[in-house]
């Protein structure tokens, strides 16, 4: 009997171990897991989220989820991933919880992020009848929808914030309620408008790969860059064309001239920034400071 309680209570002992040295082990990997945010907590529409992670141990198909959609985790480095999130303009204001996982179950955590309201302008631009008539091709939104959905693993450009595009002031911010003749248009301006004369040049913001370069009905002469992990810039009314799609572009080449063709009503550059096919504002975080026009 006494033999019997001596086995129970070494067994009892070894499993207390055990289990001790499991939990150990297990706290000792949540321990050195690194999740950061940036900006942490509040985050602006239109503005993006810049997520990186730092892990034990190897992680296989990493990916996070906001707002119902799903999104791919980039690898970065040694256990290390990353990924961009934009809060598209018209998200409502509130608490969202962003959902971390991955196929091994190492990663199954979440962050919170707050959404807050932005205060956006409204202008009211004059248009012809014949330039208030122009609409997008089915083969201009065909290319502008695949630009929205490409994704490649490659991060092709370097870290911002990146030069402007071309010489010149902003006319027109990320997010105008825009009016045509006085009526709504029913959207907001997914990009910046710079103003600059015509032939003036248009560069990459960084390193690329030209997605399209052609001229649309709507949208005029149109370049779009595919930067990698979900990051693409688009430039539109431009006079004059100066890649094609396929090329590999480097920071600060011309990609092109600026110009009023398509919906414009003078010579401007209008480029925009997409994450994950969401518009984002390109002037917070992305690009140093450009002078707004007086």
């Amino acid at each position: 009997m006494k033999k019997s309680f001596k086995k129970t209570f070494i067994f009892i002992g070894i499993l207390f171990i055990l289990l001790k040295i499991g939990t150990s082990i297990a706290q000792e990997k949540e321990k050195f897991k690194e999740i950061s945010l940036k900006p942490s907590g509040e985050v602006k529409q239109g503005q993006t989220v810049f997520i990186n992670i730092k892990s034990p141990e190897k992680l296989v198909n990493p990916a996070f989820v906001f707002n119902n959609k799903k999104y791919k985790l980039f690898n970065s480095g040694e256990n290390q991933y990353s990924g961009l999130l934009g809060v598209e303009a018209l998200t409502n204001p509130g608490t969202y919880t962003i959902s971390l996982t991955d196929e091994t179950g190492n990663l199954k955590d979440q962050a919170i992020i707050k959404v807050s309201e932005k205060k956006f302008p409204s202008q009211n631009i004059a248009v012809s009848k014949g330039t208030a008539g122009l609409t997008a091709t089915q083969h201009e939104n065909n290319q502008i929808n695949r630009m929205k959905t490409t994704v490649t693993d490659d991060l092709l450009g370097a870290v911002p914030p990146y030069n402007s595009p071309t010489a010149g002031c902003i006319n027109s911010v990320f997010g105008v309620k825009r009016y045509y003749n006085g009526k709504f248009s029913g959207n907001y301006h997914k990009g910046i408008d710079i103003r600059a004369n015509k032939g003036v040049p248009v560069k990459s913001i960084t390193d690329g790969k030209i997605l399209f370069a052609e001229f649309f009905r709507l949208h005029g002469g149109s370049v779009a860059v595919d930067h990698g992990q979900g990051l693409v810039s688009l430039y539109i009314h431009l006079s004059k064309i100066d890649v094609k799609a396929g090329d590999k572009v480097t920071s600060g080449q011309k990609v092109g001239e600026v110009g009023s063709t398509g919906f414009a009503t003078g010579p401007h550059l209008h480029w925009g920034l997409y994450v994950h096919g969401t518009s984002i504002d390109p002037m917070t975080d992305w690009i140093k400071p450009v002078t707004i026009c007086k």
